[in-house]
């Protein structure tokens, strides 16, 4: 087993660790067991901070909260960490207007970024007639409408930014094989949230036809067996492209996130020395879990106490707006089918 070397420049020396990433949050924490030194708190709330692994960062952030303890014969201090784009969470968007007109969805966060924390993207997206915030919503809820009917996640990066994501960022190396290095697993495959048909339907600014004001996109999961409808009402201003984008993303992710796993493994790495990351993909192989093909990471726990392991959190990649793996477990991945756009008197 490998130790990682976990240092916090301006906090006393790491006992134990555990970092939290996901890539449907905007903002990664942290605990961490302190070693006290002696009397007085060594580290107050808001301080900035880097965390790092070996040299390599794993949030830029804050102090969070500081939790100092102590018996009769014994002292403990842990604090908890947060990424500097909680700002971004969970303060309201204090823009001058309140109206945002003809951007995408990246200019739109850049715009609402008031603190300077920073966007990045991964892709180019659609101009947006018209954005409004609502009253008190922070910047993130407002762009989350949006990333919805888009089928962008949002989360942050190591270095504290936010990032819109389309896509799996990647593959790591070597994956995860029983009998090498998975030291635990439990699987789940479920139809909850999967249906035969979703529908989304929505309201154009503009015209008078049907398209217009009764507009409506259907997507068919073939892995539903039986007749089983969804109906999503479309947010913000409609066509008809914009609308197979939503139901299609639904589809998706309800189909990935049908099957999912939890896996232990040692050590924070895969075999190329990358740290285990959300919205990447690994090529899982477990006979006993039932699964033999690419899964994505939606989330991550890196845990270092008396050992190093990391807990992976895992989805069918359509979850994250991947593809069909289609590997040799995809009997328990039925695929949605393709996106048959209806406008109906509804």
């Amino acid at each position: 087993m490998i130790l990682e070397r976990v240092t916090a420049e301006g906090l006393p020396p790491i006992k134990t660790t555990r970092v939290s990433i996901s890539a449907e949050e905007a903002a990664r924490t942290a605990t961490l067991d302190l070693l006290v030194l002696g009397p007085g708190l060594p580290v107050s709330i808001g301080t900035p901070v880097v965390l790092k692994a070996s040299g390599e960062v794993l949030l830029t952030g804050y102090v969070r909260d500081v939790n100092p303890a102590h018996e009769a014969e014994s002292h403990t201090l842990s604090v908890s960490l947060v990424s500097r784009t909680i700002d971004y969470v969970e303060c309201s968007a204090d823009h001058p207007s309140g109206e945002i007109l003809d951007k995408d969805l990246s200019a739109i966060a850049k715009e609402l970024d008031a603190s300077g924390i920073g966007i990045e993207a991964d892709g180019d997206f659609p101009r947006e007639p018209r954005h409004k915030l609502q009253p008190g919503e922070s910047a993130f809820a407002s762009i989350e409408r949006r990333a919805r009917g888009r089928g962008v996640l949002i989360h942050d990066t190591a270095e504290g930014r936010i990032k819109l994501a389309m896509k799996p960022e990647g593959t790591h190396a070597g994956g995860l094989v029983f009998g090498v290095n998975i030291l635990a697993g439990s699987a789940t495959f479920t139809e909850a949230g999967r249906y035969s048909h979703v529908k989304v339907r929505g309201q154009a600014g503009e015209g008078v036809g049907k398209a217009q004001l009764r507009g409506e996109a259907t997507v068919v999961d073939d892995g539903v067996s039986r007749r089983r409808v969804l109906i999503v009402p479309h947010e913000g201003e409609t066509t008809s492209d914009r609308m197979k984008t939503r139901a299609l993303w639904q589809a998706k992710r309800a189909a990935g996130n049908g099957s999912t796993a939890s896996i232990t493994v040692s050590g924070w790495r895969d075999a190329a020395g990358r740290i285990w990351s959300p919205n990447w993909l690994v090529q899982v192989e477990d006979p006993y879990l039932g699964i033999d093909g690419l899964m994505v990471i939606k989330s991550v726990s890196l845990e270092q106490g008396d050992r190093t392991e990391a807990i992976l959190s895992l989805a069918d990649p359509r979850a994250l707006g991947g593809e069909n793996p289609r590997g040799r477990s995809a009997s328990g991945y039925g695929a949605p089918g393709p996106v048959k756009p209806v406008f109906g008197d509804e």
